[in-house]
């Protein structure tokens, strides 16, 4: 089964819109429920990954299986509404470390994870009146893809397509003085870097080092954490500078171990808001061939998909 077409999503932007939070939020989490019990492959991918992410087994039907179904419901409902929504309750935390970043005058790469509300919170950073462009990778389908587009743009944030002239376009936006958001938990390609991560060896993208490293543009790891009905936390975290190493394979591997590090400090402490809906391999393990209808509905990522310039960053 494919991924629901552009309409159901304008529909979903429809009633996020037009019904009262309270019942947005409610609708959103009863489908997520019916979702989870309907798609056993996608709730039995859940189960796995948040076993390897805990280090520990979980029975088949716990609870925090249908958590992160039900977040991942709330994560499209807010961004499909937040243009409508002029003033959720956001506490940031670490400012000083993006000003510190920001000093350095080359830009600076808000690396994110597919936890919390990744695209709220880029649209809360523009607000900030900081430029933002976000690396994303087309979705297969054009009009799913155009909602997403016209959202973020609609929202002030800029859009870089993974593709050819995603470094290129990276680059000038960081020359800029700009910032360019990224995700790094998951790499999408047969170029990953092999780090530390969930329990593991695991392939994640080399795309943030490779641009950190080409700029000179320092990473600053930033979430944006759901606490409550449109309340948020946005957390800043200490800039990750590229160094003196040249652009070396070591230095990639070096740097995207530290970010690693950052990013299992937060999916750990809160792993029902990691939306990942696609199997955490081990380096040891075949690469899967194909990609789970609800993540490629709504993460955005089209199975079997090769790019040049950033690859697997998604």
């Amino acid at each position: 089964m494919g991924p629901p077409p552009a309409i159901a999503y304008r529909v979903a932007q429809w009633l996020s819109v037009g019904l009262p939070p309270r019942a947005a939020f409610g609708l959103a989490g009863r489908l997520a429920d019916l979702h989870c019990a309907t798609a056993p492959k996608d709730a039995a991918i859940v189960h796995a990954n948040l076993q390897i992410l805990l280090g520990r087994a979980l029975p088949l039907r716990a609870p925090q299986v249908g958590e992160v179904f039900r977040n991942f419901g709330r994560y499209l409902a807010e961004f499909l509404a937040i243009h409508r929504v002029g003033d959720p309750e956001v506490t940031v935390t670490g400012r000083p470390c993006l000003q510190q970043a920001a000093e350095a005058r080359r830009g600076v790469i808000l690396l994110g994870a597919h936890v919390g509300n990744w695209e709220v919170g880029a649209v809360l950073v523009r607000r900030m009146g900081l430029p933002i462009a976000v690396v994303a990778l087309p979705h297969q389908q054009a009009g799913v893809n155009a909602v997403f587009t016209a959202q973020r743009r609609r929202c002030g944030v800029e859009v870089i397509a993974l593709g050819r002239a995603a470094m290129r376009q990276s680059l000038s936006w960081l020359r800029q003085g700009a910032l360019v958001g990224m995700l790094g938990d998951r790499n999408f390609s047969d170029r990953g870097i092999a780090v530390t991560f969930c329990n593991g060896m695991r392939l994640l993208p080399r795309g943030p080092a490779v641009l950190s490293l080409r700029s000179g543009a320092p990473v600053v790891p930033t979430f944006l954490i759901r606490e409550g009905l449109w309340k948020f936390r946005c957390c800043f975290e200490p800039p990750i500078w590229p160094g003196a190493h040249g652009r070396t394979d070591r230095a990639v591997a070096s740097l995207t171990q530290a970010y690693a590090a950052a990013l299992e400090r937060v999916v750990q402490r809160l792993p029902e808001q990691w939306l990942m809906f696609q199997p955490i391999h081990s380096t040891s393990e075949p690469r899967p061939t194909g990609f789970s209808p609800w993540h490629r509905a709504g993460i955005l990522f089209p199975p079997r998909t090769q790019v040049r310039g950033f690859r697997g960053a998604g």
